[in-house]
Formats: C-alpha cells, structure tokens, sequence
C-alpha cells in the first residue's frame, strides 16, 4: 500500500468518526418544526385510562412563590400526595383532564428557538421550584401525566391565550424550545385543592337539621382565660311555620359569673335570612386546603382522649387554636345543652373562637370548632374572602340518640272478661231437676210452656256466639298491634343503630385532618346571638284603613 493510499484512508476513517459525532449531537434547526404543523404533540398517548397521576406546578400568587400540587393512586386508592395523601374524588377528574391532553395538535409555531425574553411574552418560562423565580414573568404551569409505572405520558408547559382567540394558546413541550399554538382548554387541568376532592364534607341533608346550639365564646392562650357569651339552641323544623324558633337563650353575666335566660324583645325576630344562609353553609362546606394532625392526636382524639398526655399532640392542637381541658372544668362554665350526655372525668377540646353543633335526625350531631388563622398563608384566591384570609376548623360528630324520637306505641284493648261456667252442686245440695210448673204448664193452645223455655234457650245462643266471637275479635286485633308495636320498637333500634355506626364513620374521616376554610365561611356559620337576631320590619298598613289624622 503506498504512503498516498494510506494519507487517504487515514483521513477517509477521521471524516466517518467527526460524521458520527455530528450526528450524535445534532439538534435540529429551529427552522425544522415548521414540520410540527398539523402533528399530534404527543402521539403515543392514546388512551386516558393510562393516566395513573397527575403534576402540576406553577407560580402562586397568594404564597408568592412556585407551588406543586399532585394527585395519584396510592395504595390502590385515589390520593393527594402534595396534602399528606388526603383522600381525592380524582378518577373521573383524572380521566377528563387527560382526555383535553389527548390529540393535542400543533396549529402553528409562534416561536422557533425563543429568547428569554419571547418565552417570558408567551408564559411558557419553566416553573421551578428550586430556583428563585420572584420577580421573574411569563411563569407557564408545568402539566406532567404519568402512567402506573411511572413512565411519563405528556410533560407540557401551558402559557397565556391567544388574545384574539381565548381558545388557543401557547404552550412548550418542557426540554424543547419550540412554542406552539394549540387549541386547549385547562378547565380540568387545575391545581386547586377544592376541585379535586369529595366537596360533601360532613355529607348531610340540610332538610334532616332539627337544631342548632351556637356557643359564642373565645380563648386566650396567653391567658388561659375563657370568654363566655351566650349559648343558643335553635329548633329546625322544615315542615313548621315559622320554620326555626328559639328553644333557649342564656346570656353569660360576668358579675355574677352564671347564665341568665332571656327572650326576644317585643321589636325583636329571629333573622331566618342569615339562618337559613347558616344551614345552607353547614351543607355546602367548602375547605381550601387542609393540614394533618400529629399521629398520636389523629388517633385519640377520635377515640378517648388521651392526648391529653400526649405534650407533641397538645402544642400541635395549640398551634391550630386548639385547647383541651377537663371535661369537669369546661361544664362548670358552660352547662351542657340540650340532652347532652357528659363524661365529667374525660377531655373536653376548648376553641379559640368558639363552636356550633348541628343536630340531625339521625341520631349525628356534628361539632364545628374554629380555631386561629392561618400564619404565613394569604389564602387561597378562589377562596372567595376579599383579605384571601384562612383558619383552622376542627371537625367531630357525636351521637346523640334523643334526636330520634322514641316510638308513639299503640295501647292494647281491654280483653273482655270471660263468661262466668255454670256452677256445680255444693255438697250436701240436690238438684232440682222437677220441670217448671210456669214451663210444664200447657197454654190455651195446648203447646207447652216448656217447648217455649226450648225457644227461648235458642234465642240466648246467638248473644253467646257474638260474645266469643267479640273477644276473638279483641285478641286479634291485640296480637296486629303487639305485631306493629314490635315493628317500631324494632325500626327505633335499627335507627340507633345506624346512628352510631354513622358517628363512627364520620369520625373516622374526620380523625387525621385539621380542615382550613375561608374566612367568608367562617362568617356565615359562626353566628353570635347579634348575628341572628333583628328588628322586627314594621308591618305597613292594611288598604283602607284610615290614617292617624283621618
């Protein structure tokens, strides 16, 4: 081989390995995605059963800063991880939401290879969480769907909408520097908490209410000073004209240190409007966001109180506006309401801003506690509270069985005596069997008197028969009333029952979460006796009735 064959093949070998290398780091021309147009951005995603969870992250206006909000199957059950795991309504959620991702396709390019700066005007800058983003604009929401095992199936970044066109928008395959235009709507595509979960918190039927206690009260920590109110029991009646009624008024007098009783004034009404509203807020209770309980709290105190020994349990509950106490103590201050059984030697949970219990039909009365306001949070911008203020709710349901009415039972009939036998011949006796002279005595007709005794014993069978069969008919009609009877004493059990069952269930859901609610709920739920009491409206003059002046 000569020195000239080998130089070429020399540099021939040199030329393949620079081609190879190129190649392997060869980033298409921005000019390239011109090809996108008309493309499906993410063609192997087909199917929204794939999608086993959902990541979105975003900047965060109230926190100023980038948050992440998570949900997916954990355990084989459907989950928030970015909120502790709380239990999600999320499969049919998930499946919308992955369905508006599906068949996304390219309508055009709006930018090849963008500046910062074109990013930024499109709102497709990469939220992330481990840099500093204050300050920093155009932050687009980061969308990441992933399979059962975890292979992930889109990972987009949204950004702001066409202005001419609100249906279509910006987006960035995240890693990738094209900006597309897309037709997408991210209505299921949301990070807010309230849209993920089972929205029926204390699931209850506003129309089953038949009373509300309101115990308007506070606590200061920093003094371990109650401060005692008032407490209300309002009866509901949704049948009832008028609907709610004041059952007890007790006013607490600080010199004296008891409760007095009190009564409307003869201008004063109940303000229905604002119970009414009070009732519908019971039913419709939204949460914003919710925190988890110290696994020793979650536990007792859905159970027998123990935490009160628990020091970690009780500086968390503190931290919520929390406090427990003697059961002994607290009803020294404020003797129980209604039917209320207490444990005088157990705990008793004291609320930095007092309590409402809602009574129901069966059995469930629910216990709302309010604790302090959320520290470092401005609340969320949804939540509908102009200051996006937040607090603490503590939620309990205990069973009270004297809000099911024991049964009206149906008295028994007297049973008729029973005919009295003939009696026999004492000893020492003969029995007259000579016939009657009045019966053996024959008429002017000849007939006997005592084929007429014969008649008129046929005569007294009938009446007997009635009898035996009047008391029959007692008996039986004795025996359906004992029977249905029965059927109420049986159906009143079974409603205790399913009370008790109903309260431990509750319990069981609400045992492992503080609940954080907006300060508008709070409002209309913790009412002061203030709140639902109001000038009566003068009643305008009846048509044609002549004034004062005539």
């Amino acid at each position: 081989m000569t020195e000239t064959r080998k130089t070429f093949l020399f540099v021939g070998a040199t030329l393949i390995v620079l081609a190879v290398a190129w190649w392997v780091r060869y980033v298409p021309p921005a000019g390239d995605v011109g090809d996108m147009r008309g493309k499906v951005l993410f063609p192997s995603f087909s199917n929204a059963l794939d999608a086993a969870s959902l990541e979105i992250t975003e900047y965060d206006p109230n926190s100023v800063g980038i948050k992440t909000f998570k949900v997916a199957q954990v355990n084989n059950r459907w989950s928030i991880p970015s909120h502790d795991n709380y239990p999600a309504d999320a499969k049919d959620h998930l499946a919308q939401a992955a369905t508006s991702l599906i068949g996304l396709t390219v309508l055009d390019v709006a930018a090849s290879s963008p500046t910062q700066e074109e990013l930024a005007m499109f709102g497709v800058v990469t939220p992330d969480p481990d840099k500093t983003t204050l300050g920093t604009r155009g932050i687009g929401k980061r969308v990441i769907m992933r399979d059962a095992g975890d292979r992930v199936l889109v990972d987009i970044i949204l950004g702001n909408k066409l202005k001419d066109d609100p249906q279509l928008r910006y987006v960035r395959v995240s890693g990738q520097d094209p900006v597309y235009v897309v037709k997408l709507s991210d209505d299921k595509l949301s990070s807010n908490f309230g849209d993920w979960i089972e929205k029926d918190l204390l699931k209850l039927n506003p129309w089953d209410v038949k009373d509300v206690q309101l115990h308007d009260y506070s606590f200061d920590s920093l003094t371990s000073g109650i401060e005692p109110r008032s407490q209300i029991v309002l009866k509901y009646d949704d049948l009832g004209n008028p609907r709610w009624s004041l059952s007890q008024d007790l006013a607490f007098d600080p010199q004296s240190m008891s409760w007095k009783p009190r009564s409307l004034a003869d201008d004063e009404e109940l303000d229905t409007a604002k119970l009414d509203a009070l009732r519908t807020a019971v039913d419709d209770l939204k949460i914003v966001d919710v925190r988890k309980k110290p696994e020793g709290l979650s536990a007792s105190l859905s159970s027998d109180g123990s935490f009160a020994t628990n020091q970690e349990a009780l500086a968390d509950l503190q931290r919520a506006g929390f406090f427990a106490t003697s059961a002994g103590q607290f009803y020294r201050i404020f003797p129980p309401l209604g039917s209320r059984k207490i444990d005088m030697n157990g705990v008793e949970i004291i609320s930095s801003e007092g309590e409402i219990r809602v009574g129901m039909k069966d059995g469930v009365r629910y216990l709302l506690r309010f604790g302090r306001i959320l520290e470092g949070q401005g609340g969320d911008a949804e939540s509908g509270s102009d200051q996006n203020v937040n607090r603490f709710l503590l939620v309990t349901a205990e069973f009270d069985p004297q809000l099911i009415p024991e049964p009206e039972l149906e008295p028994l009939p007297d049973l008729p005596p029973e005919q009295a036998a003939p009696s026999e011949p004492q000893a020492g006796e003969t029995q007259n069997t000579a016939p009657d002279n009045a019966t053996a005595q024959a008429d002017e007709t000849g007939e006997s008197k005592a084929d007429e005794g014969q008649d008129g014993s046929q005569a007294e069978k009938p009446a007997g028969e009635a009898a035996e069969k009047k008391a029959e008919d007692v008996k039986a009609e004795r025996e359906r009333i004992e029977k249905e009877n029965q059927r109420k004493r049986d159906e009143y059990q079974e409603k205790l029952k399913k009370g008790e069952e109903r309260v431990k269930e509750l319990n069981a859901r609400f045992a492992e979460w503080y609940y954080i609610i907006s300060d508008e709920v709070y409002r209309k739920i913790r009412l002061s006796r203030q709140d639902i009491v109001k000038k009566k409206e003068a009643t305008p003059p009846a048509s044609g009735t002549p004034s004062e002046h005539g």
